[in-house]
């Protein structure tokens, strides 16, 4: 995956795209675009009678299209589960259509006018836009996206009942779809100049009517992840590991060895950042269990570990050497933490 110096630079420069790439690893396209869109809306320049912004999120999975959207809402919102999230995929046959714009009159439910969608996030307030998330759209049953196609047009969604609406003008619509994704990670011969993006948009011209790729501000392709942002994630993942512990008072490092030996284990572009974390799961994650467990029987803290990859290829999580042989007791001094040895990906 290559980045153009001028991406780096904005996003050094823009706060949003700053936490955005600090979050989403590897994507600054994606960062660019959604950053884009949201200086648009600040700046009052889109159109008043629709969203704020539509965008289609495309691209394999495990790259972070749904963390995008959580980034986005802790910078928008309260938080990173601050927005409404519809699992397209639910919606899959025709007599379940009425839940998303609630049953009809006469029906049970419609005097509730009960929806899928949480309106307050949706509809946000002067000082907030609310965010949606139409997750695998795709999976969608037709009904459900021509409906869809109205709110994207106008900005409102009628409810059935005929009693009420739900307001999108003041809301960032994000649709996620993985059309294509499956021949855009195929390795090609050299020979080959097609661009992978190729796959994905002929996938997504041939699926959707052009009626509704036209209500769609602007598709943010994702990129299969390679051996170098996998590097990243897992140094990500680690950090995440050593704050959680630094809450329960165990200090841990780890050796230099591991990151690579976690991306050689996980490593997948077809199943991207949720292939690492497996790995992190399957290897790394019992040997730290097993050893802060024994930590909690000596019940001393604080405490210090430090990861090893041993020549076996295991993982070995060890009393740190910087700690006296008390902190995890004289009986522990010397035992390691196994994972057995690696059995494959």
């Amino acid at each position: 995956m290559t980045t153009t110096p001028g991406s780096e630079i904005r996003q050094s420069e823009d706060p949003l795209a700053a936490h955005l790439a600090a979050t989403v690893i590897g994507q600054h396209g994606a960062v660019d675009a959604v950053s884009r869109a949201v200086r648009i809306a600040r700046a009052g320049l889109g159109h008043h009678d629709r969203p704020l912004s539509v965008l289609l999120f495309a691209g394999p999975t495990g790259v972070g299209k749904t963390s995008m959207v959580r980034a986005l809402a802790g910078a928008l919102r309260a938080g990173p589960e601050d927005f409404c999230r519809i699992d397209m995929s639910a919606l899959a046959q025709e007599h379940y259509a009425a839940s998303f714009s609630g049953a009809p009159p006469g029906y049970s439910g419609s005097k509730e006018s009960t929806t899928l969608f949480d309106k307050s996030r949706i509809e946000g307030d002067p000082y907030t836009p609310g965010i949606v998330l139409f997750d695998e759209v795709e999976k969608a049953h037709p009904v459900v996206i021509r409906a869809l196609l109205h709110v994207l047009d106008t900005g409102v969604l009628r409810l059935s009942s005929g009693t009420g609406t739900i307001g999108f003008r003041n809301c960032h619509v994000i649709l996620t779809t993985n059309l294509g994704s499956r021949r855009s990670v195929v390795r090609r011969p050299w020979w080959s100049f097609r661009s992978p993006d190729d796959a994905i948009g002929k996938a997504i011209e041939s699926f959707f009517d052009p009626e509704f790729l036209n209500r769609i501000d602007e598709v943010v392709r994702f990129a299969a992840i390679d051996r170098g942002v996998a590097h990243q994630i897992i140094d990500l993942e680690l950090g995440r590991i050593t704050q959680v512990l630094a809450r329960g008072y165990v200090h841990i490092d780890f050796d230099d060895s591991l990151v690579g030996h976690l991306v050689e284990q996980g490593f997948d572009p077809r199943y991207g950042a949720r292939a690492l974390r497996r790995s992190i799961r399957r290897h790394l994650l019992p040997a730290i269990a097993d050893a802060v467990d024994a930590i909690a029987a000596t019940r001393r803290d604080p405490a210090a570990l430090h990861v090893v990859v041993d020549s076996g290829q295991t993982i070995a999580c060890r009393p740190s050497h910087s700690c006296s042989p008390t902190t995890v007791g004289p009986e522990q001094t010397a035992e390691e933490f196994l994972v057995t040895p690696m059995e494959g990906k």
